[in-house]
């Protein structure tokens, strides 16, 4: 019923943009009014978490003028929150193909790589974004995430080849290769200079990059333990 209610209000505010923006700027045409009342829905409606029937309003903006990255982007985040990720993509794509360097695409697309499991490409998404924006503190924590988890990844596939060759002859003899190691050991310090980029430009993640790096660190100790005690 709240929602019934505050849906309600912000549709009789649209429909109430019909009646404000001609009187006080005659210069808007019918189409402009139209799009910014179906975004107001679309909005009010993702902010009362019903981003699923957002959409169609999203949809309806964009008949106005299918290449406005505004709303595209508008359409994009509704569709993450969705769960529709593949959709997202394809959204953030066209703004790409429209402009670039659009530092939010480019970060979105990061993030939708980043939750498929493809580290890598998320990460170069966020380089393709910090080279737009090279001060952009929320990008290099998202960089450095990305990495950090590469960084526990490649432990954890250590880990398990050193308990794989412990079952076998000769085992008292392994040694994780010197690529192996170099590929973790030089995605951990990616991911701590990224951290340390990320706090230097805003000391207010000073706390969240201390504990995701003593986390992980912690979490790197006791992986190299037990690639020792596998023997």
């Amino acid at each position: 019923m709240r929602l019934y209610w505050i849906v309600l209000l912000f549709v009789l505010l649209a429909v109430g943009v019909f009646v404000v923006l001609p009187a006080f700027a005659p210069q808007v045409t019918s189409q402009e009014i139209i799009r910014s009342s179906e975004v107001t829905v679309g909005d009010t409606l993702c902010l009362v978490n019903q981003s699923e029937l957002a959409l169609p309003f999203y949809e309806y903006a964009l008949q106005v003028n299918s290449t406005d990255p505004v709303v595209l982007k508008k359409k994009g985040e509704a569709l993450i929150k969705c769960g529709k990720i593949g959709d997202a993509n394809v959204v953030y794509t066209q703004i790409l193909s429209q402009n670039k360097d659009d530092t939010d695409a480019l970060v979105r697309q990061g993030d939708i790589l980043v939750k498929s499991g493809d580290l890598n490409g998320g990460v170069q998404y966020y380089d393709a974004a910090l080279a737009v924006n090279p001060r952009n503190a929320p990008v290099w924590l998202k960089k450095g995430d990305a990495l950090l988890v590469m960084s526990m990844l490649e432990t954890e596939k250590l880990k398990a080849s050193a308990k794989t060759l412990a079952l076998q002859p000769g085992s008292a003899n392994y040694k994780a290769s010197s690529n192996d190691q170099l590929v973790t050991m030089d995605s951990y310090k990616k991911a701590v200079e990224s951290y340390q980029k990320a706090q230097e430009l805003d000391p207010k993640l000073a706390l969240i990059v201390s504990t995701r790096l003593l986390s992980a660190t912690q979490n790197q100790i006791q992986s190299y333990q037990d690639i020792l005690q596998s023997f």
